[in-house]
């Protein structure tokens, strides 16, 4: 993080040069955690110097600000990520990624994006858009932000979802007890399918695939084992396929959190499965330009595939 890696710096440099910067301050914990904080632009006079180019055309033509939020710049080795602004227009959304005292500008017309994909794991968390930009090109822009600032690019997402399923009934509430089954197998995922589904779509097929782990050392009578995928869930409904994954262990038995694809059903090329050595079978999901998302599931999961193979294949028959 930005804060942490500042007052790293600031400790190296007091050992170096202690006499000439022994006043300069250190951060407070709360002053580094809002430095990873979303926030919100109200207005086209809160609009930070850098992007007032880009929105004056819309205030000269006397259009209502958009709703627009602010992410963080991430410093470091391992997850770098820049200063970016992402504006909903209502029929499409623009993303501005700043770069020093300049910026680029990428657009998304809503109906041209093939899926969004949402990381939420601990404090940090991204949003991710794919899809063909207003010019034509395929693209995909990452808005990185502290979790607890997530119910800001909720109205973003769901914009985006209810472009793929309609918003027909919109207000009616997902069927209950659809995950039920799931609380005493894995209650984690049975909540993560609760709050997958809008209101207004069908459910129609779901499969969870347990962890997936292969044997790679036995030492002293014990077994250590590798996992080569994680637990995930496939929800199919009538507009859209909802994969999610839990994010890859980094140590132990951490598993702290899940990652969302919500795919419009009218985005998918193709669903094929083939086999992946003699217990695997790999799930591939067509996308437009070749992008292709790939789920691993072991081969005990045939028959349960096959049925939602069959239920995909009927609901995109037209």
């Amino acid at each position: 993080m930005l804060a942490s890696m500042r007052n790293v710096l600031l400790k190296l440099w007091r050992k170096i040069y202690p006499s000439s910067i022994a006043e300069l301050p250190t951060l407070s914990t709360e002053e580094q955690t809002r430095l990873s904080w979303a926030k919100p632009i109200d207005s086209y006079a809160a609009v930070p110097k850098v992007y007032q180019d880009f929105f004056e055309p819309f205030l000269t033509a006397g259009r209502e600000f958009p709703y627009t939020i602010q992410s963080p710049s991430y410093e470091g080795f391992f997850h770098p990520s820049t200063e970016k602004l992402i504006c909903d227009f209502g029929s499409y959304i623009f993303i501005l990624d700043r770069n020093g005292n300049t910026y680029t500008a990428r657009c998304y017309p809503l109906d041209k994006i093939s899926y969004v994909e949402i990381r939420s794991v601990l404090l940090d968390s991204y949003i991710k858009i794919s899809g063909v930009t207003k010019e034509g090109f395929y693209a995909s822009s990452s808005i990185r932000f502290n979790t607890v600032t997530d119910y800001l690019f909720t109205p973003i997402v769901e914009r985006i979802r209810l472009v793929a399923i309609g918003k027909k009934d919109t207000a009616q509430e997902p069927e209950s007890g659809l995950f039920d089954h799931l609380i005493s197998i894995n209650y984690k995922f049975m909540n993560y399918g609760r709050r997958s589904l809008l209101g207004g779509e069908k459910f129609i097929y779901s499969i969870l695939q347990p962890e997936i782990r292969t044997p790679i050392l036995k030492f002293l009578g014990r077994t250590f084992y590798r996992t080569i995928f994680p637990t995930h869930m496939s929800i199919l409904t009538d507009r859209e396929l909802i994969m999610i994954r839990e994010e890859a262990r980094q140590s132990g038995n951490d598993r702290y959190g899940g990652i969302w694809d919500f795919i419009p059903l009218n985005k998918i090329g193709s669903l094929s499965l083939d086999e992946k050595g003699s217990k695997l079978l790999l799930l591939s999901i067509q996308l437009p330009e070749n992008e292709r998302l790939e789920y691993l599931y072991q081969a005990s999961a045939i028959e349960d595939l096959g049925k939602f193979l069959a239920r995909f294949k009927e609901l995109t028959a037209n």
